[in-house]
């Protein structure tokens, strides 16, 4: 039920993510995702499987909005003749380290319990979501349209003639 439930709220996070990059700035659609990962910490004060997963379903409606900014600032900063070979090397590195959170929850859950290993996640999304809101790149981080008017202004006089 998890499983579908978190579903079904990516696909309604995709449903909405055109709308919420209108209505928000690229700074808090990034950190909105950052924020509702936060929400797991209510597992830790009471322990309930209703709990966790009513605490994580909002961070899949934000999932969507987050990645689409993400990808579209790659791919719009990325030049043309590199776009393969940027998105294959994102790819790999993402498919590498993807068995990375679920070992750790595996490792963590056999040696601590699940508050505590869920008290380790809440914090840690803690501090990613505290250097987020203090980092100066998000802080001043264009628009997508920015970035596509950037990128359409000649970069050198001899690109301009």
């Amino acid at each position: 039920m998890l499983v579908a439930a978190f579903g079904a709220c990516l696909l309604l996070g995709s449903f909405v993510s055109p709308l919420v990059r209108r209505l928000l700035p690229v700074r808090a659609v990034l950190l909105l995702e950052l924020w509702t990962w936060l929400g797991c910490a209510a597992f830790v004060f009471w322990p309930s499987v209703y709990v966790l997963a009513a605490s994580i379903l909002p961070t899949a409606v934000a999932v969507p909005s987050t990645d689409s900014v993400v990808h579209g600032y790659r791919i719009a900063m990325t030049p043309d003749r590199l776009l393969g070979r940027a998105e294959s090397v994102f790819s790999m590195i993402g498919l590498l380290i993807a068995p990375l959170g679920p070992l750790a929850a595996g490792v963590l859950l056999s040696a601590v319990s699940a508050r505590a290993t869920i008290a380790f996640f809440a914090a840690f999304g803690l501090l990613l979501a505290a250097w987020g809101t203090l980092s100066p790149s998000i802080r001043a981080a264009p628009s997508l349209d920015e970035l596509d008017d950037l990128a359409a202004r000649p970069t050198s006089p001899a690109a301009a003639r």
